[in-house]
């Protein structure tokens, strides 16, 4: 199966969806696929070993000259990983509603990763004209896809109580790791631990993303802060504070320094992938402390999953069916400084529980969650000739945005 990939970000830039697009691309081609990417232009040279395809994707005046890569690519499956926000100011992308229709009227299988719905109106009441716009711009996604998968229960839900005629369409889709595993030795894990001068009481907690706001570290900080009162602690915050607001980062290290753990936090920055499978492993416990709970959606969670981690993450039983507290995740109520100290106590108090809870995790990573599994169902698809029906709804769906476009509707 040919499958062209595309996506807004991709590697070296740090993002999320870029990064899973590239560990998806490279599970496509591990499976025996041909695989190709279409993405933004880089200023920093590239080292991918699929082919890659470069242009900007940015409105309107890109829509035909992409229309012309897509069919230069000649893919039996175009794949779509899509987050609002990082395709226009408004969480929406008209004309890539338009590319879609036109790429199904060619007879080529579209099938759509999407990362992100719509904001919510209760929550952001001031911007209820965005979120209507973004819910079009949703709903003409789904008109053009054959499928399109959701990273968490609750927004499937959503989505087929919005759209119950796309509802066949949806996919539930946990992520996938995007880091993968570089197994080590006892010896390079103990190596690794003493370069960075922990001692063997010592717990080394640890965690991984992009910095934002939002995910509260400084919870997570203020609680080794807390603990470290009890019980020796390290604490190594691995991920690429580049992309990061400066301000949320000098906040964060006056944290660690009001809370006199300054000494006690490796802030490595931006590392490869290898090198933070080597972190992981030599790490005893991930927190995840981002308030939603949202670990379906969170690559950095099946990052600890895939390793073995024993995790600590927020309760949010709508989106964790899939795990048990005590069984294969720690979870606790809210994001709290006290109550992420609480927990890492009560792991700490018994570690060879921790690690038999990492793991089931682990176990439960690779049935469930892994990308073997994720890929099962979309290579099952293979190319799907449109029947005359589905592209009177896809010209149609074209034709609907093309106006609403030149009719200068905006959100």
């Amino acid at each position: 199966m040919r499958v062209l990939i595309l996506t807004k970000n991709f590697p070296p830039r740090s993002c999320g969806v870029g990064d899973y697009a590239c560990r998806m691309a490279g599970a496509f081609a591990a499976a025996g696929d041909s695989v190709s990417v279409l993405t933004e232009p880089s200023d920093s040279p590239r080292h991918c070993p699929i082919g890659l395809r470069e242009h900007p994707l940015r409105g309107w005046r890109d829509l035909q000259p992409v229309l012309r890569e897509v069919a230069q690519a000649a893919p039996d499956r175009v794949q779509l990983e899509y987050s609002g926000y990082a395709w226009g100011r408004w969480g929406t992308a008209w004309w890539l509603n338009v590319l879609l229709f036109a790429v199904r009227r060619r007879g080529i299988s579209v099938h759509i990763g999407l990362h992100e719905g719509a904001i919510r109106m209760r929550q952001h009441p001031l911007q209820v004209p965005v979120a209507l716009a973004q819910w079009a711009h949703i709903g003409l996604l789904l008109a053009a896809a054959e499928t399109v998968a959701v990273n968490m229960p609750a927004r499937m839900k959503l989505l087929g109580r919005v759209f119950p005629w796309w509802r066949a369409k949806l996919r539930y889709r946990p992520n996938s790791s995007t880091i993968p595993v570089a197994p080590i030795s006892e010896a390079e894990r103990d190596a690794i631990r003493r370069e960075r001068e922990v001692s063997s009481g010592d717990f080394v907690v640890t965690a991984f993303g992009l910095f934002h706001k939002a995910k509260n570290y400084e919870a997570l900080i203020e609680g080794v802060a807390q603990l470290r009162q009890q019980r020796p602690v390290k604490l190594w915050l691995l991920g690429d504070a580049a992309a990061a607001s400066p301000e949320y980062i000098t906040w964060l290290r006056h944290v660690a320094r009001e809370g006199g753990v300054e000494n006690a936090v490796w802030w490595p920055g931006r590392l490869d992938a290898a090198e933070i499978s080597r972190a992981l492993q030599a790490a005893d416990v991930f927190v995840l402390p981002q308030p939603d709970g949202h670990v379906t959606r969170s690559s950095a969670f099946m990052a600890a999953a895939a390793h073995g981690l024993p995790v600590i993450a927020v309760r949010d039983p709508a989106n964790q069916l899939e795990f048990i507290h005590g069984e294969n995740v720690w979870l606790m109520e809210r994001s709290t400084p006290e109550g992420i100290a609480a927990a890492l106590g009560a792991l700490l108090g018994d570690r060879a529980a921790a690690r038999r809870m990492g793991r089931k995790l682990q176990q439960l990573y690779e049935a469930r969650f892994d990308w073997p599994v994720t890929l099962a169902r979309p290579r099952e698809l293979g190319k799907s000739p449109l029947t005359s029906a589905a592209r009177s709804v896809t010209t149609q769906g074209e034709q609907a945005v093309t106006a609403a476009h030149a009719g200068g509707a905006k959100p």
